[in-house]
């Protein structure tokens, strides 16, 4: 009897695909399948539950321009100043004895800083979810590449990309994570809560389309715009420079620009959130199905992988920044006008 040739080159590829084709099947299709939730099973919050916790203890006019004025010296990206530099916040019953009067002015806009402040904290804790699900994969990956690098089934480079792409990705973890305890502490200040204590789970941010009554949002801009700017001149907090008090056609003007641009800015958040949730990501998704496949029947390499995987985390933390963007400016849109666009 003859003894049966082997090919080495083709036995190595059966044995590589045999180790790394159950592992990475598993992993990918765990991940493509898993959808982002929150944090326990504790019911999420919404900003209604956040705002009356902000206001049971029924906050004088001062209290809440104080809580205002300290959530705006807190920024993700440097260091907590108080030293009086960061934006004041000043309400006309400052100087009236009786301040219950302008209570609904200050508790409104007490409202549209925790939407803006529940916008980024909810945004990054679902793009943080998305990572850290990246992360167990590439981290499986790095111990499975260490493997087939030790057992010569898989060259030194490739080794070393999945070891530097996790890095990579979980210092960007970090970062996302100090930005996670500062918005918690932003929006502790502003509910009246210690800053110590942990945020409860927030209700998932929604694609929202804009829908408000223009006219209704201008009108109410161009008043409290009057009113702010009519307030710096009697309180000399501003020398008159011939921009202080516009004329009424001036601000008719500004108001219109405004909220015309605003909606087309939101406009344009939602048709790139929607795009993101309904093309691009199914898209990636396939994508790296497809490559997954391929590197089954050896004609892909393991670079490929990891690169796909990347690429999908990316878009899906992308689309939860949309979203989070969006709800910040329409947020900041209802603390400009006084006016909840729900």
């Amino acid at each position: 009897m003859k003894n049966k040739v082997v090919n080495p080159v083709r036995q190595r590829s059966d044995n590589l695909s045999r180790v790394r084709w159950p592992v990475f099947t598993a992993l990918v299709l765990a991940f493509l399948l898993q959808p982002v939730t929150g944090f326990s099973e504790e019911l999420p919050r919404d900003t209604g539950y956040l705002f009356a916790l902000a206001v049971a203890d029924k906050p004088t006019v001062h209290g809440v321009g104080e809580r205002i004025r300290i959530a705006k010296g807190l920024e993700p990206d440097r260091v907590a100043e108080f030293n009086g530099v960061h934006e004041a916040v000043s309400f006309p019953g400052d100087t009236d004895p009786d301040a219950d009067d302008f209570k609904e002015e200050a508790y409104g806009q007490l409202r549209a800083e925790i939407r803006m402040t529940f916008a980024e904290l909810s945004s990054v804790r679902a793009r943080i979810e998305v990572i850290k699900q990246s992360l167990e994969l590439l981290r499986r990956m790095v111990l499975t590449s260490t493997g087939l690098y030790g057992e010569g089934k898989l060259d030194q480079g490739q080794a070393l990309q999945a070891q530097l792409e996790w890095e990579k990705l979980a210092g960007n973890l970090q970062l996302l994570e100090k930005r996670e305890k500062i918005y918690s502490i932003r929006l502790n200040v502003l509910t009246g809560t210690p800053t110590e204590n942990s945020v409860p789970i927030l209700q998932p941010l929604q694609e929202y389309r804009p829908d408000f009554d223009s006219r209704t949002m201008m009108e109410s801009y161009r008043s409290r715009r009057f009113l702010d700017l009519f307030q710096q001149l009697i309180r000399q907090e501003t020398q008159p420079t011939g921009e202080g008090l516009h004329g009424s056609d001036s601000l008719d003007v500004e108001a219109d620009a405004f909220i015309t641009v605003v909606r087309i800015s939101l406009e344009s958040l939602y048709q790139q959130a929607r795009r993101y949730r309904t093309s691009i990501i199914p898209k990636a998704e396939l994508a790296h199905s497809i490559r997954l496949e391929l590197y089954k029947n050896g004609k892909q390499d393991f670079s490929s992988l990891i690169e796909g995987l990347l690429y999908l985390c990316e878009m899906r933390s992308e689309y939860h920044a949309l979203l989070g963007e969006t709800h910040g400016l329409k947020a900041r849109v209802e603390y400009l006008t006084g006016v909840v666009i729900d």
